[in-house]
Parts: C-alpha cells; structure tokens; sequence
C-alpha cells in the first residue's frame, strides 16, 4: 500500500466505521496489513492524524475553492457548482471528523481553520451576489448558509442530498428576489 493508499482507504473507513476506526490497529486489521506497512509511511500515529486531516482540508475544502474560483465573475455558477462538488463528496466522513472534534479538542484547530476558509468562500459570493447589503450582513448571511449546511448533516432523519439542494436553491432565491416563493 502506498501513503496515497493509507490515507483514501482511510477515510473510507471512517465513513463506514466512524473516526475511531483511525487507531493503527483497527486499521490494520480492517485493511489486512501489518503495522510495519503503517510505520513505513508515517512515524507515528500523530503524524498520520495529522496527514489524514490535511488530506480532508485539502480535497474537501482547498481543491472545492479552487475549482469554483474558476468562476469568479459568475456567483450563481459558483454557487451551483459549489453544490453540485458538496454533494459528489462523502459527507460522512465531514460529520465523523466533526463529532470526533467535540470529542477530543486538539482537532478544533482543524475545523476552525476548514470553517473560516468555506465561510469566506460564501461571504466572496454574497458580495458579488448583494453588493448592496452592508459587510455585516452578507458576513451573517454567509455564516447562516453555512451553519444550515453544517446542521443539516446532523438532522435526524438526515436531510437526503436532494432535499438539502431544494433548501439551497431556495435559499438562493430569496436571496436574489429571483422569484416570488410565497
């Protein structure tokens, strides 16, 4: 297995099992390896933490960014697209790391750092979107788009993906007075 390997298959686990299947050897023994394989590729269980973490920030947060960003003139094609790459991805593996997080606050650096990047995502399109709304406002706005998305993962039942779209597409159209929703 390569560190590439370790880490994918990794985060697979934690969608399946839950953040605790990360102790090396529950891994181990789930991915049919030795522990000289884990050591191979990471000093210490921290080290993979670490870089399972950075894996998550990166692939579900920087490289979103990035790829809307391509539209920056366009707020609405970075919305949809933002929505159409969230919910191409596992988001167990969002709500793991979050309730491992309340668990164990070493990983609240992590998530605040991932949480303040998405929110200023939203804040750069409501200021495209709202130019006319005061900095204060679209800054509210942007954290209530997220903080809805984020507690929607939590709802039980849980919001099905689809029903999570039909929220954001209104929550577009009250935002833009596209339509008349009443």
């Amino acid at each position: 297995m390569t560190k590439d390997d370790w880490i994918k298959q990794s985060l697979n686990l934690v969608s399946k099992h839950g953040a605790n299947i990360l102790k090396i050897d529950s891994l181990c023994k789930k991915l049919k390896v030795t522990k000289g394989s884990f050591y191979h590729h990471f000093k210490n269980h921290k080290l993979f933490i670490d870089t399972i973490l950075e894996y998550w920030y990166t692939t579900f947060t920087l490289d979103i960014i990035e790829q809307i960003q391509k539209h920056k003139n366009d707020p609405l094609k970075q919305i949809e697209l933002l929505n159409e790459i969230i919910y191409s991805k596992d988001l167990n593996i969002e709500i793991e790391f979050r309730a491992w997080a309340l668990r164990d606050k070493s990983f609240h650096n992590y998530i605040q750092k991932i949480d303040e990047a998405r929110i200023k995502v939203i804040e750069n399109i409501q200021e495209k979107l709202n130019p006319s709304y005061s900095l204060e406002n679209r800054k509210l706005i942007s954290k209530y788009i997220y903080t809805q998305f984020i507690g929607s993962l939590f709802v039980i039942p849980r919001v099905s993906k689809n029903e999570q779209k039909n929220l954001d597409d209104l929550f577009v159209k009250l935002l833009t007075n596209k339509e008349n929703i009443c």
